[in-house]
């Protein structure tokens, strides 16, 4: 039994008659005949004599309407409600970054934003946040999700890793290692490296990885000043999430990603509400998902990386490493890569095209992250 068989039963009785039963329901005199011969053989009695001018409800049938009527009049009040509501509420998501500030933060909250709302067809906010203030956010219904760098647990979220990227150093742009590509542990050993505590739950990661590796950690410096120094004055090295996609992420410095061998591999997190979910943290979640599938477990956070640096769009045109279809499968660049969600180890290229940066088109830093999941 199917709703629509409801319909048109009711529909008949009210009219006595198929043919003005269809003409109601705007199908066909024989969709409403198949579908009451299939009602009439699931309930095994009959709903209607057949008579030469219409039809004539049967004992049953009569008793039968007096149940059905006032279930499809509560089911066509459903209908109404669903639609009044999601006609009344357009939907607007409100997404955080429980990441560091960095330099630049606000043209990439404003691009990732852009490139949400544009395929989710939702008005769309992204916004920086420290961890404490993006779970408070959740709980008041200011965000409606958020991403983090590395697991969170807390009794009022779900947390599903969407992708990994390894660490990178920050460095100033004239320190000793700043003309290699890649540093390896042995390359950090002769300089300080700073494990920033607020950017959690990364540096409990971060921490874990390489507590016992010999490395110089250091843990604090509350000021921009403190870090300036640190940077330049004791040449030191500062653990950050190797996305250099996101730009220069302090002032005068570059971002160089840890060698594979010493490589960890860093779970990225969307995390939202486990109860009162928000339609649009839905329509996010069901998105984010379908991305996932299309990239063969890539990681998603990467493209929203790079879109946050491509060039502005030339009226009319595309935005460069970002075609026309709009999806987060987009190259970012040759050097991203893609590996399963909590592997460890060397990423295996990902085969994606050439960066505007390389095809002479500008853009992208010539550091490049290694973009896992």
């Amino acid at each position: 039994m199917n709703i629509n068989q409801i319909k048109y039963f009711v529909s008949v009785f009210d009219h006595g008659s198929l043919s003005a039963a269809a003409k109601e329901q705007c199908v066909t005199v024989q969709a409403v005949s198949k579908a009451l011969a299939d009602l009439e053989r699931e309930l095994q009695s009959d709903l209607f004599v057949r008579q030469s001018r219409g039809v004539s409800p049967t004992l049953f049938g009569k008793r039968f309407y007096a149940k059905a009527a006032p279930v499809l009049r509560m089911f066509s009040e459903l209908e109404r409600f669903a639609h009044t509501y999601q006609a009344s509420s357009a939907l607007a998501l409100s997404v955080a970054l429980c990441v560091p500030a960095f330099h630049g933060s606000e043209r990439a909250r404003t691009s990732i934003a852009a490139f949400i709302g544009r395929n989710l067809g939702v008005s769309t906010t992204v916004a920086i946040e420290t961890l404490a203030r993006g779970t408070d956010g959740l709980r008041t219904g200011e965000y409606d999700a958020f991403f983090t760098v590395g697991a969170y647990e807390h009794p009022d979220v779900e947390c599903a890793s969407v992708g990994t990227v390894s660490p990178g150093v920050i460095m100033t742009a004239d320190h000793p290692l700043a003309h290699r590509r890649i540093v390896s542990l042995d390359d950090m050993m002769p300089y300080p490296v700073l494990v920033p505590r607020a950017f959690q739950p990364f540096s409990e990661a971060v921490e874990k990885a390489y507590c016992q590796s010999g490395l110089d950690l250091r843990f604090e410096c509350e000021t921009n000043e403190e870090f300036d120094a640190f940077l330049s004055q004791e040449q030191g090295l500062a653990f950050a999430a190797g996305i250099s996609a996101l730009g220069e992420m302090h002032p005068r410095t570059v971002l160089r990603l840890i060698s594979p061998k010493d490589a960890v591999a860093v779970p990225i997190c969307l995390v939202s509400p486990k109860v009162g979910k928000s339609n649009a943290c839905c329509v996010f979640e069901r998105w984010m998902a379908r991305e996932l599938v299309v990239m063969g477990g890539g990681n998603p956070i990467g493209r929203l990386a790079a879109v946050a640096v491509a060039p502005a769009p030339a009226a009319g045109g595309a935005v460069a490493g970002v075609p026309g279809s709009g999806n987060l499968t987009s190259s970012a660049h040759p050097a991203d890569s893609v590996r399963p969600v909590g592997s460890v180890g060397p990423a295996q290229p990902a085969g994606f095209a050439p960066s505007p940066a390389e095809s002479g088109g500008g853009g992208v830093a010539e550091t490049e992250a290694v973009i896992e999941g």
